[in-house]
């Protein structure tokens, strides 16, 4: 009988962490979350499906998909239970850890920057990159001798087996966003451009032309995230860009970043990040140009 499982890797250096997972049943992400990593997913089996910035995706078995820092993400079940998958969070210093060249360095970072952030590869290749993640989950469960270096390594194949395969992806832009409600998608677009505005989902809907009631559910079951998360995660997020970037009071920033109350801001920030705007800014001021941020 198929069982739940999951393995963990999380690298003496604190630049990788790797999680697998075999979840059966319906799953959707909860957890509301930004990170300053980059998010490598690969779908071992299964089906599920992957907002990202201001898209929704139906990612298949055999899908990458590349999340860039600090984008707003979410994974919600497809209507077809059971998926198992792995996920990379790299941060940016493990290509200096391992002494790779920059200019390679930016060519694997390259694919977290794609427009169409999917590869999805025909079946050769599709067998190469399986058997490739397979042998890390293997190295995962059962870790011997050197298992933390060849981790290390097997991430950086993973990445340079992506970029120099992207000519090979069969998703493109004529069916890249076959999940998303248009109506949805220009609601999030707006969002993404206005946050930082006093914004209302009574008055986001009537500009939109749309009920309230239509407007939150839609935007629910498109998204995986409510109006009001989706819309204090960018402010989040944008405050965490003025407390690593502007000299402001913590006040100035909430304000700057949307928030008109100052008591929300603080709970919000914390919830999101883990520790308070304060704390934030002084562990980058502590750590600077070499930081490991949350």
């Amino acid at each position: 009988m198929i069982q739940t499982f999951q393995a963990d890797y999380h690298d003496p250096t604190g630049y990788l962490n790797i999680e697998y997972d075999r979840r059966l049943g319906y799953f959707s992400m909860t957890d509301d979350h930004l990170h300053d990593h980059y998010e490598l997913y690969y779908l071992l089996s299964g089906e599920r499906i992957y907002f990202i910035k201001d898209r929704t995706y139906r990612i298949k078995a055999g899908d990458f998909v590349f999340i860039n820092r600090n984008t707003v993400h979410k994974t919600m079940e497809s209507g077809r239970p059971d998926h198992d998958r792995i996920v990379l969070y790299i941060k940016p210093e493990l290509f200096n850890e391992l002494a790779i060249l920059p200019e390679l360095a930016e060519g694997l970072k390259e694919p977290f920057g794609w427009n169409i952030p999917i590869l999805r590869l025909p079946s050769q290749a599709s067998e190469t990159a399986e058997r490739m993640v397979s042998e890390m989950i293997d190295e995962m469960v059962h870790t011997r001798a050197g298992s933390s270096l060849l981790l290390r390594h097997r991430s950086v194949e993973l990445l340079l087996f992506a970029y120099r395969n992207k000519h090979l992806s069969t998703v493109h832009s004529a069916d890249s966003e076959p999940v998303l409600h248009p109506k949805a998608q220009a609601v999030v677009r707006y969002l993404n451009d206005n946050y930082q505005q006093d914004l209302a989902l009574p008055e986001v809907a009537a500009l939109f032309r749309i009920s309230p009631h239509y407007l939150s559910r839609l935007f629910k079951q498109t998204t995986g995230f409510t109006f009001s998360d989706y819309l204090n995660l960018l402010r989040v997020k944008e405050a965490q860009r003025l407390l690593r970037e502007s000299e402001d009071s913590i006040t100035e920033i909430a304000l700057r970043a949307g928030f008109s109350n100052f008591s929300h801001f603080g709970k919000m920030f914390k919830r999101t990040v883990q520790v308070s705007p304060r704390t934030y800014r002084q562990e980058f001021r502590e750590v600077g140009s070499t930081r490991v941020l949350r």
